[in-house]
């Protein structure tokens, strides 16, 4: 069977991509990781896949629609008047870096069920702001020349090692 798939490329606080795909989940995932791991750069960032739920509230009434589309994931009435399910979403981050101890996204994939416009929205909403980098986290003068310095030594491991090689005689 196929399914109607979400899925949203941000970047650097801003969605670059958002498409609704035809097919299986599951599927779509495994492309756009393949995607992401053709842009990955192993020496400056991780390759992370992560599965995790989104939980959708909505004040009721909801519509006889809404109850029907909704239902299949779960849909749950909450005492305080809300109508609440989850969905699975995956993201695919392929481009980001530990500061100060906090994980990062520059660029990534999220790919969750299409369920409707304002998820949609809501959904593409928390991608752009996974990706935005904050100014808290920002670092001093000299702690982007820290950075700078750990990168360069990076970059310097990376390069292939000359030898001088002494003749016989």
């Amino acid at each position: 069977m196929s399914d109607k798939v979400l899925v949203i490329r941000a970047e650097d606080g801003r969605v670059v991509q958002s498409i609704i795909e035809e097919g299986k989940i599951e599927d779509i995932v495994k492309n756009y990781a393949r995607r992401a791991l053709n842009e990955w750069e192993p020496i400056y960032s991780d390759f992370v896949v992560l599965r995790d739920k989104y939980e959708v509230r909505l004040k009721l009434p909801i519509s006889p629609e809404q109850f029907e589309k909704f239902s299949k994931y779960g849909l749950e009435r909450t005492p305080d008047g809300y109508a609440v399910f989850s969905i699975t979403i995956y993201t695919i981050s392929f481009d980001n870096f530990w500061i100060e101890g906090s994980y990062q996204d520059r660029k990534m994939y999220l790919i969750a069920p299409y369920v409707d416009e304002n998820i949609k929205k809501e959904l593409e909403e928390a991608a752009a702001g996974s990706t935005l980098i904050q100014q808290t986290t920002m670092g001093s003068e000299a702690d982007f020349s820290e950075l700078e310095e750990e990168l360069e030594e990076l970059e310097e491991e990376e390069k292939p090692k000359k030898t001088k090689r002494r003749r016989r005689k």
